[in-house]
């Protein structure tokens, strides 16, 4: 019989302190956001973009509340899989919530690395975008297989330049505001509001990637919340002071919406010529740092399957000298570079990974409410009690990302619906070699992905408060 022992070798070292988790959440998610969505986004809806960040970080900051209770009570990699799939008691919900989002993951990882070759066009023009992100790739995919300290220590010296890169414009930005420029403010009435919703939200679709790597957060019970929603309001913080810079210093927001470098654009009004330089290099460590995020956070949805026996075995091995699921990470790396060289197909494909991340911030969201009014005894293991609070995000979560589903899946479907077909087979032939060989499948659940028995008896229980 197959029991959940087979899994103690296979579990993650617990080395990404607070300050790592909370750049993995916001250098993770600023790319896109921060240097093109913001200034794209107001082509519907005008300067009153500003005010669709405010609304969409609400339903940001709710997610993040509900992804923080949730990774205190299953602290465990995969996040959204660990967190469904324990609740229910079942592997295959989480399983369908979490498979298209993987392929979301890896189409991420490519479009943000020609971002990165974008950028760094600014200062050699000749380079290939294609080319460059691939570079970028194949350094970060070094770095995350020689474990996740290397990739804690990287992605904060990103973070820290990132930081300095965007004071650097919107310091100076502010002091060259004028508030004439924000009229008129509504000018796309309410159905051009509704418009810029979806694309805006995507400026925090990164907001939980820590809870994917739970197993790897020191004092997860601690850590993990001041993460997720910590972060959250430093990304709330920044778009709302980014946007009320750049259409505060251009008389003329339609300059924004046709722009492909708003933020330059913004900047040269108050910065001349430099402005592009600093732009790029903002741009180059924001790519750089969402590309090292998503790698990291990425390998763990495979990797978890595995655990559970619902995937190839190998794919939730790990290196014996650095600790890494190194057959999930060389795939990631594999396919996010075979798609940096075919871009002509990964605008549909990003569609997907919005829709697959809404679709987990859905679930995600239900099963809180869930486990709030029908498990009590489940929800007295969540490190830290907010009360009815909770039930107000669990709510807000829910009907916020289920009305940015109804906007998000056109042109989606055609992808994801095969997809998810295939990953239904996949389960299948899985469960079925897994019903031959009598797998104890309730010993497998009652474990947490990537953590040792050991390590779950000193997370349990810690909280907000606990060193």
């Amino acid at each position: 019989m197959s029991t959940s022992s087979t899994n103690e070798g296979n579990s993650l070292s617990r080395n990404i302190g607070l300050f790592g988790a909370v750049s993995t959440v916001v250098a993770g998610t600023l790319g896109a956001g921060l240097f093109v969505t913001l200034g794209t986004a107001s082509a519907t809806t005008g300067p009153s973009v500003i005010l669709v960040v405010v609304l969409s970080g609400v339903l940001a900051m709710s997610i993040a509340i509900n992804y923080s209770w949730m990774a205190t009570i299953f602290p465990a990699a995969a996040g959204s899989y660990a967190y469904i799939s324990r609740t229910f008691e079942n592997r295959l919900p989480g399983f369908l919530v979490t498979w298209s989002k993987w392929l979301g993951y890896m189409a991420a990882d490519a479009v943000l690395a020609l971002g990165f070759g974008s950028y760094l066009q600014v200062f050699y023009p000749s380079v290939d975008p294609a080319l460059a992100g691939f570079g970028l790739l194949t350094v970060l995919f070094l770095i995350n297989l020689v474990g996740n300290k290397g990739y804690s220590v990287s992605q904060n010296a990103i973070f820290a330049f990132l930081m300095l890169a965007i004071l650097v414009l919107v310091v100076p930005g502010s002091f060259s505001v004028d508030p004439a420029n924000y009229q008129p403010f509504f000018t796309g009435g309410s159905d051009g509001f509704l418009a810029a919703a979806v694309p805006l939200f995507y400026a925090y679709i990164g907001i939980a990637v820590a809870g994917q790597m739970g197993a790897e957060v020191k004092n997860p019970g601690r850590n993990l919340p001041l993460a997720m929603a910590g972060g959250t309001l430093i990304l709330i913080l920044l778009y709302v002071w980014t946007a009320i810079v750049l259409y505060g210093v251009v008389a003329d927001y339609t300059v924004l919406a046709n722009s492909a470098r708003p933020m330059a654009t913004a900047a040269e009004a108050f910065l001349g010529d430099s402005a592009i330089a600093i732009v790029a290099i903002g741009g180059l460590l924001a790519t750089a740092s969402s590309v090292h995020a998503v790698m990291a956070a990425g390998i763990k949805m495979p990797y978890s399957w595995a655990w559970d026996e619902v995937f190839p075995k190998r794919f939730c091995e790990v290196n014996d000298r650095f600790g890494t699921p190194h057959w999930s990470l060389l795939t990631l790396y594999v396919v996010a570079s075979a798609l940096t060289f075919w871009s002509s197909g990964l605008d549909q494909v990003i569609v997907i990974a919005t829709f697959s991340y809404l679709i987990a911030y859905f679930t995600v969201s239900i099963t809180v409410l869930y486990v709030y009014f029908t498990k009590p005894d489940l929800a007295s293991q969540a490190a830290f009690d907010i009360g009815g609070l909770l039930l107000l995000t669990g709510v807000v979560a829910t009907l916020g990302a289920g009305a940015l589903l109804t906007q998000a899946y056109q042109g989606s479907l055609t992808v994801y619906v095969p997809w998810l077909l295939v990953g239904i087979v996949v389960f299948a032939v899985y469960w079925y070699r897994g019903e031959q060989r009598d797998v104890d499948v309730d010993a497998l659940l009652s474990t947490l992905p990537g953590v040792s028995a050991t390590d779950r008896e000193v997370t349990q229980g810690q909280g907000v408060g606990d060193d």
